[in-house]
């Protein structure tokens, strides 16, 4: 086995005994807050790394990658930004079968490839009036195929955890008034909500490095909203 598989399955089997710690802040999950929100379920899905020499020695989160997506420039909501596989619930589905649908919709990734380990504990995205829950999954093969959604997702990206660990590509993320835990990627960072769950995950798995908070990334409205990752993404 895998050495970090079993930190992710200890930490959902935590989630599902109730002693996974919630994610707090702006994303704070409240019954209250919640009602009215759409519910959704996005996808953290991990599997051995495909770059060379990447050592898995212990659970450190060495040796593994994890898919995102890079939404389109073009959507209504969250434009251009770097995210977790997923989407809303269909009718009769729950989070996890939404997750695994959504991902396999938004990176090709055929469910018969995931293993679902478990659900973490629900979290709100105020901005976009969604309850969003995190689902944890392995795959000892998964690749991203050649068809995806078309016209919400510009790139299917499988990164090295190692490397969105790295401090030198952390920073806090300062949009307006609203400032996130930040990851900086070749095609942009990974912020807002998704910077925010993936840097509590990693903490509650005992991954995180020491990284220096005070750093602070201004992002301008026109970066936030993917301008530029399309030729002509303010023609439409």
């Amino acid at each position: 086995m895998h050495p970090s598989r079993a930190g992710l399955t200890d930490l959902a089997a935590r989630a599902a005994a109730g002693r996974f710690e919630p994610l707090g802040g702006a994303h704070a999950y409240s019954r209250e807050a919640a009602k009215g929100f759409r519910r959704s379920g996005v996808l953290l899905l991990f599997t051995p790394t495909a770059s060379p020499g990447s050592g898995a020695d212990s659970n450190s989160g060495q040796g593994l990658d994890l898919f995102l997506v890079q939404r389109s420039p073009l959507l209504r909501h969250h434009p251009g930004q770097i995210a977790l596989p997923g989407g809303r619930l269909e009718p009769g589905e729950d989070a996890v079968a939404a997750a695994v649908r959504e991902a396999h919709e938004e990176t090709g990734i055929s469910p018969d490839q995931v293993e679902v380990l478990g659900p973490i504990p629900p979290v709100l995205v105020p901005l976009s009036e969604f309850v969003v829950t995190p689902v944890l999954a392995w795959s000892e093969t998964a690749h991203a195929g050649d068809e995806v959604e078309p016209g919400e997702v510009l790139h299917t990206l499988r990164v090295p955890v190692a490397e969105l660990l790295d401090p030198a590509a952390r920073a806090t993320v300062r949009m307006g008034g609203f400032d996130s835990h930040g990851f900086r990627r070749p095609t942009g960072w990974v912020w807002g909500f998704t910077g925010n769950l993936l840097d509590h995950v990693f903490d509650q798995l005992g991954w995180a490095l020491p990284w220096d908070r005070g750093t602070v990334y201004r992002m301008g409205w026109d970066e936030a909203r993917g301008a530029g990752l399309l030729p002509d993404a303010g023609e439409a």
